[in-house]
């Protein structure tokens, strides 16, 4: 009997350390989403997968509420819209199991701040919001234990040996020239010393 009293703090103890633990992880993972008031809507923008890395690809989560409601049906009316520097990338939002959840599938080229354009309506009311989610990191982030260099960086790379590249053509081909009149001139030069000879 005593056995039995002297075990149950432990279990207390090890389930209210679980619960505050869930509780904390589930504070951090709502942090990183971005909510939108518009008129009697709420819309949680965020990534599926965070940190968001380049390269890997991904999911932008748009959940909509109206009060405690979760909107249904919205991709019949509401549209998106993916922003960054001025580039745009058009998507539907795609409606997942859970009510009131969509989704944007997209791969992440660039690092940097996204945003995500709702528009058209929901229920009587237009809708023209921008909501900025989670900043997209460079994949060095997380390799381990050598990083990678980024595609953009790659590319970069290459632009510079092909310029580097034509460079060098150039002055192969200028080099070919000087030669070809060179031996021209020392042709001539032999031809007419053998003439005056």
């Amino acid at each position: 009997m005593n056995k039995r009293i002297g075990q149950r703090p432990y279990w207390f103890l090890a389930v209210l350390f679980l619960t505050l633990f869930g509780i904390g992880a589930a504070a951090d993972t709502a942090q990183a989403h971005t909510r939108a008031e518009i008129g009697p809507y709420v819309a949680i923008v965020g990534w599926e997968i965070e940190p968001p890395i380049v390269g890997e690809r991904n999911q932008i989560v748009v959940i909509l509420h109206e009060g405690e409601t979760p909107v249904i049906g919205a991709e019949a009316s509401l549209a998106a819209e993916v922003l960054y520097a001025g580039r745009s990338f058009r998507s539907n939002l795609i409606p997942t199991v859970t009510p009131g959840y969509y989704h944007i599938e997209i791969l992440p080229t660039v690092r940097g701040q996204y945003s995500v354009r709702l528009f058209g309506t929901l229920g009587d009311m237009e809708i023209d919001e921008v909501v900025d989610p989670e900043p997209v990191f460079a994949a060095e982030r997380l390799q381990f234990p050598e990083t990678q260099p980024e595609p953009r960086e790659l590319v970069q790379r290459l632009d510079a040996l092909e310029d580097d590249l034509q460079t060098a053509r150039t002055l192969a081909l200028a080099g070919v020239v000087v030669g070809v009149i060179g031996l021209l001139t020392a042709v001539f030069t032999l031809l007419k010393a053998k003439r005056e000879a």
